[in-house]
C-alpha cells in the first residue's frame, strides 16, 4: 500500500522542485521509493498469478520504474524532477513494443491503465488490423459491463477525426 508519506513527499517536491531541495530531502526519496518499489513487487507478484507472460517474464520491479529526474533537454518545463512515480509491467521490459500494465502514484492525478503507449508504425498496422479482423469481439469486451463497471470507458483523448488508410 502506498504510505501517506510517500504521498506527502511528492506533494513537497511538486512544491520544491529543485536540486537544492530534493539533495536535503534524498533520505525521504529514498523511503518512498523504497514504499514505491514494495508496491510494484507486490503487484507484479499479483500479475504474475494472472498473466502467464508476466510470470514467465520474471521481471526484476526495479527495472520496471521510471526514473525520478525529467529529461528537460527540448521542455519548455525545466523542473528537474518527475513529482510521481510510475511503473511499466510489461513481459518485454518497460521499453518493450508489448502491451503491459501501467501505474503512476502522485497526489493528485494517480492512475493504472493496460495497453501498448505509442505502438510504431508496424506494430499499430497489426493492432489495427487485429482489432479490424475481430470487430464485434473488440466491442463486445471494450464496451461490456465487466470492463466499464470497473473502469468506464475507454479513453479517447488522441481519438482520430477519421478512420486511418485502409480503414
Amino acid at each position: 500500500m502506498i504510505q501517506e508519506s510517500t504521498l506527502h513527499f511528492l506533494t513537497d517536491l511538486q512544491e520544491n522542485n529543485h536540486k537544492e531541495w530534493f539533495d536535503a530531502n534524498r533520505k525521504r526519496y529514498d523511503a518512498a521509493k523504497k514504499n514505491f518499489l514494495a508496491v510494484t513487487t507486490e503487484l507484479l507478484e499479483g500479475l504474475a498469478k494472472q498473466d502467464e507472460a508476466i510470470a514467465q517474464a520474471d521481471l526484476d520491479p526495479k527495472k520496471t520504474l521510471t526514473r525520478i529526474n525529467r529529461d528537460i533537454r527540448f521542455s519548455k518545463d525545466k523542473t528537474p524532477y518527475n513529482a510521481h512515480f510510475f511503473t511499466t509491467l510489461s513481459a518485454g521490459g518497460k521499453k518493450s513494443p508489448m502491451a503491459g500494465y501501467y501505474l503512476r502514484v502522485s497526489p493528485d492525478e494517480s492512475f493504472h491503465g493496460g495497453g501498448v503507449y505509442m505502438p510504431d508504425n508496424a506494430v499499430l498496422g497489426k493492432i489495427r488490423q487485429e482489432i479490424d479482423y475481430h470487430v464485434e469481439e473488440w466491442k463486445a469486451i471494450v464496451e461490456g459491463p465487466e470492463l466499464t463497471t470497473h473502469y468506464g470507458a475507454l479513453q479517447t483523448n488522441g481519438a482520430l477525426s477519421r478512420p486511418p488508410k485502409g480503414y
